[in-house]
């Protein structure tokens, strides 16, 4: 039995844990104290476990981390990288993308590279601000061809200078993408 200095203590801890998961906006901080919580609270690891889906071991260390170092030691350590852009530099970036209709990842590379020095190591973060610029990093065509009877002929031509005539039949015969 909890003599009344140790149920005050686990009061204020419980009080602590509600203000710590009511003011959390990160899913994994928000488990870590709903699982010290439940502890404190008397459930079982395996209960916790069914009700939170995370293993003995991470019930184990989150309460061992609130023990020595409070609600502090719930919070994530890790902070996300620093930009390699400032926010001016990527502001006029983006200006410099806007002044053209169609540009690629190759031009804004070089763009890059040559006025701030900045290789990315991802093409997902070229892909970022190509996006922050409301522009496609993918190449698409700018004429609907299928609307174009003319384009569908020139090309069907070509396509049977290509391909021998025997090929052709055998294709004709078997749904043939060239000369349907």
């Amino acid at each position: 039995m909890l003599n009344e200095s140790e149920k005050k203590l686990i009061e204020s801890q419980l009080e602590e844990l509600q203000k710590f998961i009511l003011h959390t906006k990160d899913i994994r901080e928000w488990k870590r104290g709903q699982a010290v919580k439940l502890r404190l609270q008397g459930f079982s690891y395996r209960e916790i476990e069914k009700r939170l889906e995370v293993s003995t071991s991470f019930i184990a260390q989150t309460q061992r981390k609130y023990l020595s170092l409070g609600s502090a030691g719930l919070k994530l350590k890790y902070q996300a990288s620093k930009s390699y852009l400032t926010t001016e530099q990527l502001s006029s970036t983006i200006q410099w993308l806007s002044r053209v209709e169609n540009r690629n990842i190759s031009e804004l590379e070089r763009y890059l590279m040559t006025n701030y020095d900045v290789v990315f190591k991802s093409r997902e973060s070229y892909y970022r601000i190509l996006k922050a610029g409301q522009l496609s990093w993918q190449k698409a065509n700018v004429e609907n061809s299928r609307k174009q009877p003319d384009i569908i002929k020139k090309k069907r031509s070509n396509c049977r200078a290509f391909i021998p005539t025997q090929t052709r039949n055998r294709s004709r015969r078997a749904g043939g993408v060239c000369l349907r």
